[in-house]
């Protein structure tokens, strides 16, 4: 054990981060989940620690937020292209982010908004407690390993939870059955019924994609990520699709990614010519655009890379980077 006051409970959220951070025991928890319950919490929370990508941050340790939530994130590290979640800062989850520089911020994450930093209130006591917890259950790994999987063999995974009194107990967590994923896409007749109607060009090729747009947020409160629709003429670079979208308080990033066919189909009609392939970069757009092909002849391929797209958009930061 590294942290001689180990002992004393931590006041605020930056104490027990502190706290965690300073056991330096990251490669021990490192291919281990447990779970960390309050009381008075809806769902229970999954710690997980994810490795740094060599930036600034070191390790980042993940408060997962409900059963289908670490569901979702667990088949993600399985198969990167599953669902809509095209990293898991977009999963609504708590985290702790050691960095080289020896700080140890929290961040509250939604799925499509910019992370906010937790620095006290509900949040700040929420995460304040789970900390703590995962400070003890990495001690203990330190001489038991294998913790996190005692209770493997009852298809339940290994916790704690807090009573109403405030007392903290292990606690064996049956693992729910994940629920069924579905995605409904639907595109309207009128605007099918246009687009069939405009000239067929079998020798024109779009590269097309859509994710987050790196660098651009919104202004109102709290900030969003914009996500971009984009699409350039695979031999000139023309950009025959540019739209940028965020979610709002009454939509959900699953629906950005399923109304992203039918804005297809609107920026083909406005070019006013359909192309004979769509080119994109990864499993989870070709899923989401196939149903163009049901409605129109094009072909849709997939690449390990868009070099036409990537170049217009390089341009483009850099003429965003360089502005006054």
């Amino acid at each position: 054990m590294k942290n001689t006051d180990s002992a004393r409970e931590p006041a605020t959220v930056e104490e027990a981060a502190d706290k965690f951070v300073s056991l330096d025991i990251w490669d021990t928890v490192s291919s281990s989940n447990w779970i960390v319950k309050p009381a008075g919490t809806a769902v229970p929370y999954f710690c997980t620690v994810m490795k740094g990508d060599g930036g600034i941050v070191r390790y980042r340790l993940l408060m997962i937020e409900g059963w289908q939530t670490f569901h979702d994130y667990i088949r993600g590290r399985i198969d990167p292209d599953y669902g809509f979640y095209s990293t898991p800062m977009e999963i609504p989850h708590y985290e702790l982010a050691a960095r080289t520089d020896g700080r140890a911020p929290v961040f509250r994450h939604d799925a499509g908004y910019v992370p906010l930093p937790v620095q006290g209130g509900r949040d700040g006591e929420l995460c304040r407690k789970i900390l703590w917890q995962c400070c003890g259950v990495a001690m203990r790994m330190e001489t038991d390993p294998t913790l996190p999987m005692s209770c493997s063999q009852q298809q339940a995974m290994f916790g704690r939870e807090e009573s109403a009194s405030g007392e903290w107990s292990d606690k064996a967590f049956p693992i729910p059955q994940s629920r069924p994923y579905t995605e409904k896409i639907a595109i309207r007749k009128d605007i099918i019924a246009k687009v069939k109607d405009l000239p067929f060009k079998a020798d024109e090729t779009l590269e097309l994609d859509f994710g987050i747009d790196a660098g651009y947020i919104t202004s109102d409160p709290p900030p969003r990520f914009a996500y971009l629709l984009s699409a350039v003429d695979a031999a000139t670079g023309e950009k025959a699709i540019w739209m940028s979208s965020s979610v709002n308080r009454d939509g959900s990033l699953k629906k950005l990614w399923e109304d992203a066919p039918e804005a297809v189909m609107i920026g083909i009609a406005r070019r006013g010519r359909v192309p004979g392939e769509i080119k994109v970069r990864s499993g989870r757009v070709f899923r989401f655009m196939r149903p163009l092909c049901m409605e129109l002849p094009l072909k849709l391929s997939m690449h390990a890379s868009l070099p036409m797209l990537e170049k217009v958009k390089a341009a483009r930061l850099r003429g965003a980077v360089s502005r006054p």
